[in-house]
């Protein structure tokens, strides 16, 4: 014991006079086009996304349990059956510019909100999805809002839901400053200057509601790509880098760096084309050939081997952790007996040549769709990973990498077999768009008539009770049925020298969370 004393002494006397001290200054390399402005209400960019919300809060914010909580809200109350929304304001909140926060700032951040978005009464907008901002889908909750005084605001909401609070974590401006390039926020840090396509410099809000922040300055250093931000992390100049290319893999288990896990919405999803005659359902609604997929598949080999640790596991529709979540509905599936023995259930029996056959007839070769996202091959490395896991129970498999419009318009006209793909998950914890009948993005043809009435009792459930269970039920129905298979959550790499943050659960567009309460 006195030697492992001894040992850490040691260590820390090695240590340089920097590295004892407190933590106040933090620079982070980000990724942003050189001519972004510092619109909030108009970014789309993560990095720069993650960055504003130091500068900026919304009436809620969402926990390390992925729940809301009030933020300069102070309270809140559902009348009317959940349909409408009173929220009072905190009354110990002002801008950076001195102004104090009133309910008519926020209607003003709104009405440009919709402004941006080009939606009418009935949502349709000709505006393009890239240019309404990060906030458009506010108003799939919100029908109208206003003013009662300078304190309380009135939401009639579209549904009487619970959900509708992860709406309202939007960024809130002064009315005077809606056309600013720089507007003034509340949150715990100010802009202290900004050189387009090099640097942004925001320095401590003194007059925060909540208790100053430790790190009081905060410096965002510019790159093209995220290569760039590596090679500037390895120079060291910069503190704190994040990126999703695999090459940051290379710091996990380093002495000289941290590296953390940021979860994105991205949920990387195989599809089954349920109106293949291969994949039809029985009546019971089941289908042995799709099962035997599922079983077929090892998640983890593909997380490892692809995207060496920089994604997580998924069951489900929603990411694990979450206050809504199931854990106990996670258990691996992976069981390439099972998914062999399924298949001769099936009557799909593996002969010789190492084929299946089903009354003398051979299985079809199964087409594999797949896209990449710029720059990068990893999906069809994912893909390629797959097609060697059902091939091992007998599939005969082809990988068909096409770009991105081609596979949407596959997916729309339902002409495809199987389709390695992602959906981006909105704010709101809600899995309708994948899994109704009349879903936007229910590209299997998975139709349940108790599905969508589950659906139906979440998008009612204005209490936070009743929106858990409405959720149970559908996660349980989802996991009975498994419209489509989810494999993983992809994530970025978070890479620091120095701890900066409180925060458990780091999430991209909100990468620096937790720096405002962190102490060392």
């Amino acid at each position: 014991m006195k030697k492992k004393a001894l040992c850490l002494i040691v260590l820390l006397l090695m240590l340089p006079l920097s590295a004892l001290a407190k933590t106040t200054s933090l620079n982070f390399g980000i990724v942003s086009p050189v001519d972004a402005t510092l619109r909030p209400l108009e970014l789309n960019q993560r990095d720069l996304v993650s960055v504003l919300g130091l500068v900026y809060e919304g009436l809620f914010r969402i926990d390390d349990d992925y729940q809301p909580q009030p933020s300069l809200a102070f309270s809140y109350e559902f009348t009317n059956e959940g349909r409408r929304l009173i929220v009072t304001l905190r009354d110990d909140v002002t801008f950076h510019n001195g102004n104090p926060l009133t309910a008519h700032d926020v209607v003003a951040t709104l009405d440009k909100m919709y402004e941006l978005s080009g939606f009418d009464g009935d949502l349709n907008s000709t505006i393009n999805l890239e240019e309404r901002g990060l906030y458009y889908s506010t108003f799939y909750s919100l029908r109208s809002w206003s003013a009662q005084d300078d304190r309380t605001l009135l939401f009639n909401l579209r549904r009487g839901c619970y959900g509708a609070l992860y709406a309202l974590t939007f960024p809130i401006l002064p009315a005077s400053e809606i056309e600013y390039e720089t507007p003034s926020g509340t949150g715990p840090y100010r802009y202290d200057g900004y050189e387009q396509g090099s640097r942004i410099w925001l320095a401590v809000n003194p007059n925060w509601w909540q208790r100053p922040p430790q790190i009081r300055n905060i410096s965002a250093s510019i790159y093209p790509d995220s290569e760039s931000v590596l090679a500037a992390y390895d120079r060291r100049d910069i503190d704190v880098a994040t990126s999703r290319s695999i090459n940051a893999s290379r710091y996990s288990g380093s002495y000289t760096s941290f590296s953390m896990s940021a979860r994105s919405r991205q949920l990387e999803v195989l599809l089954i084309n349920r109106a293949n005659a291969l994949f039809q359902s029985d009546e019971s609604g089941q289908n042995l050939v799709r099962e035997a997929i599922s079983y077929a598949i090892d998640r983890s080999a593909l997380i490892n081997s692809i995207y060496q640790g920089m994604a997580t596991l998924a069951y489900g529709p929603l990411p694990p952790g979450s206050w809504l979540s199931q854990e106990s509905l996670t258990a691996d599936r992976y069981d390439p007996l099972m998914a062999a023995s399924l298949l001769d259930r099936a009557g799909w029996k593996l002969a010789d040549d190492g084929n299946r056959y089903k009354n003398g007839k051979k299985m079809n070769t199964i087409y594999l769709l797949v896209y990449d996202e710029p720059s990068s091959t990893v999906r069809t490395n994912a893909a390629n990973k797959l097609r060697e896991q059902l091939e091992a129970v007998g599939f005969s498999v082809t990988v068909n990498t096409r770009p991105l419009e081609f596979v949407q318009g596959k997916l729309r006209s339902g002409d495809y077999t199987l389709c390695l793909a992602a959906f981006n998950f909105d704010i709101s914890p809600d899995p309708g768009f994948t899994v109704t009948s009349t879903g936007s993005c229910n590209f299997t043809r998975y139709r349940s008539k108790e599905m969508n009435d589950l659906l139906g009792v979440l998008r009612k459930s204005w209490t936070q009770e009743s929106y858990r269970e409405a959720m149970t039920a559908i996660l349980d129905k989802f996991n009975a049925d498994l419209p489509y298979l989810p494999l993983y959550w992809r994530a970025s790499a978070l890479l620091t020298r120095a701890s900066f943050t409180s925060a458990r659960d780091i999430r991209e567009l909100e990468l620096l969370r937790g720096i405002e309460s962190f102490e060392d």
